[in-house]
């Protein structure tokens, strides 16, 4: 964070691509193939399950499938409790 001359805070901007060195833009664009892999898959999946197979409330689901990384890595490893039979 950039520390503003009136006492606020402010967000520092994304580094634009062209600032990018050549060997660390094939990591940031293999990352965020995979960000939007994550995301299509998860919003997918989320709207071709039932409401009784989905671990919570769809529509928090599916807010979360928009925050990636973590939100459809949640969705990943908490839908499964899902399909687990019961003991």
């Amino acid at each position: 964070m950039i520390e503003a001359t009136d006492n606020t805070t402010v967000a520092k901007a994304p580094k634009p691509w062209k600032r990018f060195s050549t060997a660390k833009k094939p990591s940031a664009a293999g990352q965020g193939i995979i960000n939007l892999a994550l995301v299509i898959w998860a919003v997918r999946d989320i709207r071709h399950r039932s409401d009784e197979e989905i671990n919570g409330r769809r529509k928090i689901w599916t807010l979360a499938a928009f925050a990636p990384p973590f939100g459809p890595i949640a969705y990943l490893i908490i839908w499964p409790q899902a399909q687990r039979p019961n003991d």
